[in-house]
């Protein structure tokens, strides 16, 4: 009876330990999701150290942005350091009262491995300025590892899909193409 009941206990454990292992994917998912507009939402704070905390620091991470107004490509986390030092903390923000930004994403799309993942999704930044409305919209392609049991961007791409039309309403309304400024 003592071997028995020894080994139901050693296969509990096993079947706990084993079971203790496994990753949820809708669980992953949503923390990647949780990333992404959080790190956006620091964007859009100005939160330049937030900001870092979200993105893998080696000479493999990339930016690409591609749109009616610009190209940018920035190879390694030093350049794309300077690219957030410059637009978040060197840029003085010049905020209306009148000015209000907001940014949605929504369509996920994500391809989850055990340590990193691939994601795509839609984008929408609204514009409204006094008694003008413009919406933006664009793509955005990442890629993020998990570092530390925490996710963090390693790739990201952001690709503008509205026109140059789009683009001279928001100069119209003093406003840079797809930027923070406002």
């Amino acid at each position: 009876m003592g071997r028995i009941k020894g080994f139901i206990y050693a296969a509990a454990f096993l079947l706990m330990a084993s079971c203790s292992g496994k990753i949820d994917p809708e669980v992953e998912k949503q923390k990647i999701i949780d990333v992404i507009n959080t790190e956006t939402q620091a964007y859009m704070d100005y939160d330049f150290e937030k900001v870092k905390s979200f993105f893998v620091h080696d000479s493999l991470n990339f930016r690409l942005t591609t749109g009616a107004d610009d190209h940018l490509f920035l190879e390694g986390w030093d350049a794309i350091e300077d690219f957030y030092r410059e637009e978040l903390v060197e840029n003085d923000p010049q905020r209306e009262p009148d000015h209000h930004v907001t940014v949605t994403k929504d369509n996920y799309r994500i391809k989850l491995y055990e340590k990193s993942a691939y994601v795509l999704c839609t984008e929408t930044w609204t514009y409204c300025i006094a008694d003008d409305k413009i919406e933006i919209d664009s793509r955005q392609v990442r890629f993020l590892e998990k570092v530390d049991g925490e996710w963090k961007i390693a790739f990201l791409s952001f690709i503008g899909i509205s026109g140059y039309e789009e683009e001279q309403e928001l100069e119209k309304m003093g406003v840079g193409f797809n930027s923070v400024n406002y």
